[in-house]
């Protein structure tokens, strides 16, 4: 599993805190160089705006759209070289069991597909394995953060097939795994978290203005659907869960 860091080449302060973040934990990894605005338009397929807002109230920023195709653009990569990425925005601390963390996520992640590592206070998952200091969770309902996840070259081809137009910002993307049909895992503890880099969003400001009646309408109609089908998906699938699963405790010795 190789570990890409999204990251602005102007964006030296959040680079030289990230560099300092790996050496310390003796870990190689790889810059990707974020994908800016002026150039966004080359990644992506299109721009929905009606379906934008729809899910979110409001337009897209620019700096949003360039921040999806800089995710849509590293799926890509993965399924090009055909290996498993640990993908971590620029303003990502690393915890001290970072090392652990990773080693455990890259054994599982070509087995599950998606597993995140940077949720904290998850509260609607299901544990399904014990390894060593860590769980593996199921989330009936993800939280939003792209902050820190492991993609297999597998969930990645079909993230870039479904996902090639933006009609919601990348994290919402990934967070409804009943539209795209991939079961959304997570790490915990988490061992990669918010630096204070945080503070300081690339993304820009986002308004929301206040809706008219008929899009206060479209937009009620749309979360009642989303909860309606993320309820069946869970209910199928913790159902197959329980019959195909049993919490283990093992450590993985390699992975790759």
């Amino acid at each position: 599993m190789r570990i890409k860091v999204i990251s602005l080449e102007s964006a030296t302060d959040r680079r030289s805190s990230i560099e300092r973040q790996f050496r310390r934990l003796d870990t190689k990894f790889d810059f990707f160089d974020a994908v800016t605005p002026e150039t966004s338009a080359i990644h992506i397929h299109g721009y929905d705006e009606q379906e934008f807002i729809t899910n979110c109230g409001r337009v897209a920023t620019d700096a949003e759209i360039a921040c999806y195709a800089s995710h849509l653009a590293l799926w890509r990569r993965c399924v090009e070289e055909n290996e498993s990425f640990l993908i971590l925005e620029d303003d990502a601390h690393l915890d001290e069991s970072f090392a652990t963390g990773a080693l455990i996520t890259a054994f599982k992640v070509r087995e599950l597909g998606l597993v995140r590592v940077s949720l904290p206070g998850l509260k609607t998952s299901t544990v399904i394995e014990r390894l060593g200091p860590f769980e593996i969770h199921y989330c009936r309902r993800s939280p939003l953060l792209a902050l820190g996840y492991a993609i297999s070259p597998a969930v990645a081809q079909q993230f870039v097939a479904r996902g090639r137009n933006v009609e919601e910002p990348v994290d919402k993307f990934m967070q409804r795994f009943w539209r795209h049909g991939q079961p959304v895992y997570a790490v915990t503890p988490p061992f990669v978290r918010l630096s204070g880099h945080a503070k300081e969003s690339d993304i820009g400001e986002r308004h929301r203005p206040a809706p008219g009646i008929r899009l206060w309408f479209r937009r009620a109609a749309r979360k009642t659907q989303n909860s309606i089908l993320r309820t069946r998906y869970n209910a199928s699938y913790l159902g197959k869960l329980r019959t195909a699963r049993r919490p283990q405790e093992t450590v993985p010795a390699t992975a790759r």
